[in-house]
């Protein structure tokens, strides 16, 4: 991205015209992390920035400071061993926030060391007296809070590089109307019982690269959101993510749920995101608050990859590819609805768009929530590609859960557990047009009265090459409900399966081809109800 290299240009410039090299250390500041360093941090960031700009250099040791803001044209170097401590008095904040910047350019945070905002100081405890919790708890918040650890809005030109942030109140890293951004090699550490403590918040920016980033945190890892007041009809654009290691309780890769203003163009590439162990360091109090029987899931992600737009932006251009999941709840959640957040509040609500998602290269092992592509009545969901995935899920659902009619929820906040059990055991479909499944491989842990995947009210379906396993046992293996315009090829599941592979209901369905391998035995394995329309499925061996 031509940009984005512009910030390395920019920055190697701006230091051998600008070679001003302050040492906190130099100006008195204490490493015994009990002296309270923010006047002279600060006075150090606001020389630099005065002569021209440079670099201010924390070394090793632990230096204790309240809310500290950055100033065009300087660097803020952690040395390894560097600590900056974040207070854990809350009149330290001016208001809130360790590190903030608003409206500057030419700026950084980098080198090897650490940034700890003691966030947990702010924190009250679950109610142990509701264990054993399924999920674990979200501590809470007391007020006032100190915030983000780093916010940054309206800047130019910004490096977030090599540091680890840990400990951080609530959000990590907060970006807010910030453009040709690099955030590269940072470690996130948050406790799993952290409330709020997202990784990486890129809220109405553009050209924003993400790489080689390790986030281990308890709410969304990396997200993208556009609501803020300040900058409706600023679109968020040009991000790339990639090369990255995320652990979450909550979303790994996540569009929305705050959506009043649009996204397009974001990549999301080559990265892993995986469940906490419960003996890890910073999963054992959220651990201890969870079911024993049920720690496999009680402090894993709900979703991988979330696509939500519910309060009215349109969410085109994405690709995803080269994803593995680890222990994630449900690998794949889209979502368009029309909760009508933010200004749509005292509006009438209008429902945005999301169209032209391409999705490949994804294996998910230990999933247990079917994945799903859902818009609401009268909207879809549209040109969405999924390719090259293979998913290993749970199963065992019974015959009650295989009837159950999931409601529309037009106005309820997505996530990936707002239905509750689902009916399918690999992806539930509805409201969607111009969708393209192709080398898809479903396997079930454990016998399913539920359909594979159920479709309904989809136009311009495309499936070539869909796999399973023989554990189906209930009524079909795809459920077709008003399907219309539908190319279905390479179908061809085991033969030890004797319930119909492919169900079709509904007057409206129309236009269905099939078009089969030699084994397909289209009496057996094809069915249709009453209401479907004669001449309405054909099929080619």
């Amino acid at each position: 991205m031509r940009a984005i290299s512009l910030i390395i240009i920019t920055f190697c410039l701006t230091q051998s015209l600008h070679a001003k090299n302050i040492n906190i250390i130099d100006l008195g500041a204490k490493p015994d992390g009990v002296t309270l360093c923010t006047d002279l941090i600060q006075k150090a960031i606001d020389d630099c920035s005065a002569s021209g700009g440079g670099t201010v250099t924390v070394p090793a040791g632990v230096f204790l400071t309240g809310t500290i803001f950055l100033k065009n044209n300087v660097i803020l170097y952690l040395e390894n061993g560097a600590v900056l401590l974040g207070s854990t008095k809350i009149e330290d904040y001016k208001p809130g926030n360790l590190i903030k910047a608003y409206k500057v350019q030419n700026v950084g945070i980098t080198g090897n060391g650490s940034i700890d905002g003691q966030g947990s100081a702010f924190w009250t405890p679950a109610d142990r007296k509701a264990i054993p919790y399924n999920r674990a708890p979200q501590w809470i918040h007391n007020s006032p809070t100190p915030g983000n650890l780093i916010m940054l809005e309206a800047c130019k030109n910004v490096i977030i590089e090599n540091v680890t942030l840990r400990g951080s109140e609530s959000w990590t890293l907060h970006l807010l109307a910030c453009d040709e951004v690099l955030v590269n090699g940072i470690k996130i550490r948050n406790p799993l019982h952290g409330p709020n403590t997202d990784g990486i918040d890129i809220q109405a920016c553009s050209n924003v690269r993400v790489s080689d980033c390790d986030i281990y945190t308890r709410d969304d890892a990396i997200v993208i959101k556009n609501r803020h007041p300040k900058y409706y009809g600023k679109a968020c654009e040009n991000i790339t993510v990639t090369n990255c290691i995320i652990t979450t309780v909550c979303n790994g890769f996540k569009i929305g749920t705050e959506s009043i203003s649009d996204f397009k163009n974001i990549v999301f590439s080559n990265s892993v995101i995986k469940a906490a162990k419960p003996d890890d360091e910073l999963a054992k109090i959220a651990a201890s608050y969870v079911d024993p029987n049920n720690s496999r899931y009680g402090i894993a992600p709900s979703s991988g990859i979330a696509l939500e737009t519910v309060d009215g932006a349109n969410l085109h251009g994405v690709t995803i590819t080269n994803i593995v999941m680890e222990g994630v709840w449900t690998p794949i959640f889209i979502r368009l609805a029309n909760r009508g957040a933010g200004e749509q509040k005292v509006a009438v609500p209008v429902p945005g768009t999301l169209k032209d998602v391409i999705i490949s290269n994804i294996v998910a092992y230990d999933a247990s929530i079917a994945s799903s592509i859902s818009a609401i009545p009268g909207c879809y969901v549209e040109n969405v590609m999924l390719k090259n995935i293979l998913i290993k899920t749970k199963g065992g659902g019974d015959n009650k859960l295989a009837q159950k009619v999931l409601d529309e929820k037009i106005k309820t906040y997505p996530d990936t557990k707002m239905w509750g059990p689902m009916p399918v055991s690999g992806f539930f479909i509805r409201h969607v047009k111009g969708l393209q499944m192709s080398d898809i491989t479903i396997i079930v842990d454990e016998n399913d009265l539920r359909p594979l995947i159920k479709f309904d009210d989809v136009t311009d379906l495309y499936i070539n090459n869909l796999q399973t396993n023989d554990v189906h046992k209930g009524e079909c293996i795809l459920d077709f409900n008003n399907v219309k315009k539908a190319n279905l090829v390479n179908i061809d599941f085991p033969e030890a399966i004797k319930i119909p592979w492919l169900y079709f209901k509904g007057d409206k369905t129309e236009n269905i081809i099939v078009r089969t391998i030699d084994n397909f035995r289209s009496k057996s394995f094809v069915k249709s109800d009453e209401k479907v329309k004669a001449n309405a499925i054909i099929i080619n061996n």
